[in-house]
């Protein structure tokens, strides 16, 4: 039976999403599923921008954050999402992170694989969920339209799901845990180093454990994404993509 901080979770209470265009597509639907979640999210943020938000909105009584951030980040700086990410490991405490793997084309011909390898190595070294949006559009590249960045409404209800399943695991006591709440977030979040990374990183993610939200759910959403995707409510066009004129 799960546990009355458990239940409250598994209906977004005690969720802060802090995100970018993405979460603003896939915030309907998330809602839709934990309907006690908080979604900040805006067009064009990054992960430095997102540290502030979560610094001015996170309250003692969040378990969960999802973090899943660093689209907007440049390819070519993956340095500047690990100190972020470490940011967010201290404001958070010991509440359960989710965190997201990335997808988007090249910039300047430079790939988004130094940014994924911060986010596999963020979720190995402190035990983040992670939803691992790359290899699910990777297989699934139906899920985006055509600037190989935002989701159709079918990739943003399969986002939403990936998401809510992975904060249901921080309430089952996956990864970092169910969190606690009350927890005073540093004044200082910047000022830990960011995790290390390694000297050497395989060319295909490794996944830890917590990277079980992946493709073998994906193709089991995509009939509710389709309906979902039919009742959502409207969204706004698409951000201006990293790189792009």
């Amino acid at each position: 039976m799960a546990s009355p901080a458990a239940a409250l979770q598994d209906r977004g209470e005690g969720v802060l999403v802090v995100g970018d265009s993405l979460e603003v597509g896939s915030g309907p639907y998330l809602k839709g599923l934990l309907p006690g979640v908080s979604i900040d999210a805006v067009k064009g943020r990054t992960s430095t921008e997102g540290v502030d938000v979560l610094a001015s909105r996170l309250d003692p009584s969040d378990r969960v954050v999802v973090f899943p951030m660093g689209t907007n980040d440049s390819p070519g700086d993956p340095s500047r999402l690990a100190a972020d990410l470490a940011a967010v490991r201290l404001l958070a405490g010991d509440r359960c992170i989710v965190v997201a793997s990335l997808r988007r084309p090249s910039v300047g011909g430079v790939s988004i694989a130094g940014l994924n390898r911060v986010v596999e190595q963020f979720a190995a070294q402190t035990g983040a969920q992670v939803v691992d949006w790359n290899t699910v559009v990777q297989a699934l590249p139906s899920l985006l339209v055509g600037d190989g960045v935002h989701g159709t409404g079918e990739g943003y209800s399969a986002r939403a799901s990936l998401i809510a399943e992975a904060v249901q695991a921080c309430g089952a006591g996956g990864a970092t845990g169910t969190g606690v709440g009350g927890i005073p977030a540093p004044r200082n979040p910047r000022a830990a180093p960011p995790p290390r990374l390694a000297s050497t990183t395989p060319a295909v993610l490794r996944a830890p454990p917590a990277f079980g939200f992946v493709l073998s759910r994906a193709f089991g959403l995509i009939g509710a994404a389709s309906e979902a995707a039919r009742t959502a409510a409207s969204k706004a066009g698409p951000e201006p993509v990293l790189g792009a004129p």
